[in-house]
C-alpha cells in the first residue's frame, strides 16, 4: 500500500517537473531597449545571450543564439506633427528564417523584441 502511495507522489512530482520545463523551455523574450533618440539599442537582462545584433544607422542584423525567432517587434519614437503628438512606429514581425535576418526599420528604433521558440 505504501509504495503505491509513493509511486503516484512521485509521477506527481515528476509531472510537475515535466509541466514546468516544457512552459520555460516553449517561449524566451530578448528585449533591447535604446536610451534616447538616435542611440544604440541595449540588452536588458540577458537578452544578448540568446540574440545577437548588429546596429547600423537604420538597419539591424540579428542572430539567434537560443532558438528559432518566432516573431520580433520593432517600436519606433514618437514624434510630433503640427503640434500633436503621434505614436511611435510599429512593426510586427514573422520571420521565415528564424535564426537570422535583417530589420530595416529607417532609424535607430526604440525597442526590439524578440519571441523565440524553445
Amino acid at each position: 500500500m505504501l509504495s503505491v502511495h509513493q509511486s503516484r507522489v512521485d509521477l506527481r512530482v515528476i509531472s510537475i517537473f515535466l509541466a514546468a520545463l516544457i512552459l520555460v523551455s516553449a517561449t524566451t523574450t530578448a528585449s533591447f531597449l535604446a536610451e534616447h533618440r538616435g542611440a544604440d539599442l541595449s540588452p536588458r537582462g540577458r537578452a544578448e545571450d540568446v540574440i545577437g545584433i548588429l546596429q547600423g544607422s537604420e538597419t539591424i542584423l540579428w542572430s539567434s543564439l537560443g532558438g528559432s525567432v518566432s516573431s520580433y517587434r520593432v517600436t519606433g519614437w514618437p514624434s510630433t506633427s503640427t503640434e500633436s503628438e503621434l505614436g511611435g512606429a510599429l512593426v510586427i514581425e514573422r520571420p521565415e528564417d528564424g535564426l537570422a535576418g535583417v530589420i530595416d526599420f529607417g532609424e535607430k528604433p526604440m525597442s526590439v523584441t524578440f519571441e523565440l521558440e524553445g
